[in-house]
């Protein structure tokens, strides 16, 4: 089932902009890992120490793999030092209506 991924991080102030280029440099590798189907990244115009990051996939299954893999290169401990607090994944899935 096609599932949407949204994740929210809160940045410390000091690293906005290198966090931004860490995303910049690893989205491309997310949207080439398989079953992503697109990924964004939105910056708060209001509170740009809030970024946003949402994502398609073919499945919620297909994200946590993803998730494991970016544990085993070590690239979710690079991301966690620049947050100011635990970042917010939430997953959705489309109604059929």
């Amino acid at each position: 089932m096609a599932t949407i991924v949204i994740l929210e991080a809160h940045i410390r102030e000091e690293s906005v902009d290198e966090a931004k280029a860490f995303f910049q440099k690893i989205v491309p590798d997310t949207r080439i890992y398989e079953g992503c189907l697109a990924s964004k990244i939105f910056q708060d115009e209001k509170e740009p120490t809030l970024l946003l990051m949402v994502e398609d996939w073919e499945s919620e299954d297909h994200h946590r793999k993803y998730l494991d893999w970016c544990t085993k290169t070590g690239m979710l401990r690079k991301l966690l030092r620049f947050l100011s607090g635990p970042p917010n994944l939430r997953y959705y899935h489309s109604l059929d209506l």
